[in-house]
């Protein structure tokens, strides 16, 4: 689990550096605090939904990313 979990991290950590290079996302872009804030908002996510069964935190955490990949 710990394998898999790491090379899915891995590779959005290389998604948002090829987003960077490629100019969708800015020049500067912290992709590191991105990835923690994205990665987190995703656990959050699965706790509410799995354990209080918020339908509303499908919301919540895509508004969490959008600001994560909006470091304006």
């Amino acid at each position: 689990m710990a394998e898999v979990w790491s090379r899915w991290r891995e590779q959005l950590r290389a998604d948002l550096i090829a987003a960077v290079a490629s100019g969708g996302l800015p020049g500067g872009f912290d992709v590191d605090e991105a990835l923690l804030e994205m990665v987190g908002a995703g656990l959050a996510l699965n706790a509410a939904m799995q354990l209080q069964h918020d339908r509303a935190a499908a919301g919540r955490a895509r508004r969490v990313i959008e600001r994560a990949l909006d470091q304006s």
